[in-house]
């Protein structure tokens, strides 16, 4: 039987779920030795050496002609992988790392019908079960926002104004998200591959990762024991990831990606449990069990429309 893109690329959407889910719960336990800035410099020096030079290899210098006609294009997805993972790292000082991994991708689906209706227009629009289950989502994700900020989570011990920057700054990683998904799915439109994008997403991150490193006088080169365990980590858990997301992002409509990204605090959740040094609030295992309903419930909608038409 022939597998199509879509198929393909949902696979490759849940399997990018599964990595990234085992490779935030590895890459907690190594940051209690190294600092995460280094982990981030290694992480995206690896991915943008990888896929630049795969795009230099199958191009030579046309890859960098076509980069600076798109030039635009490629700093508002710099800005937006800027926006995710700047967010990301700061809310995570001051939120549940449970709580983070769900706020961060279940605003995806109402942010991503907010963004198609009222500024990118060219994208397919969602169906009336997916802005229910969407809109639905958003509402638990303020609830248990609402519940981190008056102190009813892991993380007991910050005050009410961290608190509300690690919610603002868990927001704009969201929105990141998002964004990233609609400057990606505009340069595939101009038959940009999924390798060509993934050389020049991370050049902004890296560039101000390095700055700080170099300004805060913070080693470059860890001990030789961490050295290699950086690298296996930085393709593992990175660089193969950023590639198969890419994929489905090429293949899918945004509103489809947001909602597949809904897997991953589902398994970052369950690896979560092997971890002894984290203790999981029951707002987390609920937000988890809700979105895993409504996921269940989607499929089931758009296996039974599909046997319909058929």
């Amino acid at each position: 039987m022939k597998v199509n893109h879509v198929t393909i690329a949902v696979l490759s959407g849940v399997i990018f779920c599964v990595i990234s889910a085992a490779f935030d719960v590895f890459v907690a336990n190594l940051t209690q030795k190294i600092n995460p800035v280094i982990f981030i410099i290694y992480c995206f020096f690896t991915s943008t050496i990888i896929f630049s030079l795969t795009g230099c290899i199958k191009q030579r210098s046309a890859y960098f002609t076509k980069a600076k006609k798109n030039f635009s294009l490629l700093s508002f997805i710099n800005a937006a992988v800027l926006l995710n993972w700047g967010g990301l790292i700061i809310s995570l000082k001051y939120l549940e790392p449970a709580i983070v991994g769900i706020a961060s991708v279940a605003c995806g689906p109402a942010l991503t019908i907010v963004i198609s209706r009222n500024f990118m227009k060219n994208t397919s629009a969602s169906s009336k079960t997916e802005s229910v289950i969407a809109w639905t989502i958003l509402t638990g994700v303020i609830v248990m926002l609402i519940n981190s900020y008056i102190g009813r989570s892991g993380f007991t011990t910050t005050s009410f104004t961290e608190r509300a920057v690690g919610i603002l700054c868990v927001i704009c990683s969201a929105t990141g998200t998002v964004l990233y998904t609609f400057f990606s799915k505009n340069l595939n439109n101009k038959g940009w591959s999924s390798s060509e994008i993934l050389g020049f997403r991370n050049i902004l991150m890296l560039a101000l990762a390095l700055a700080y490193s170099v300004h805060n006088h913070i080693p470059l080169i860890p001990g030789k024991e961490l050295l290699l365990t950086l690298f296996l980590v930085s393709i593992i858990g990175h660089v193969i990831p950023i590639f198969l997301v890419q994929k489905t992002i090429s293949a899918l409509d945004p509103i489809h990606v947001s909602l597949l990204l809904l897997l991953l605090p589902v398994f970052t959740l369950a690896f979560q449990l092997f971890d002894e040094r984290i203790i999981i609030s029951i707002e987390s295992i609920y937000a988890v069990f809700g979105i895993t309903l409504l996921l269940t419930f989607l499929c089931f909608t758009k296996l039974t429309t599909r046997q319909g038409e058929n």
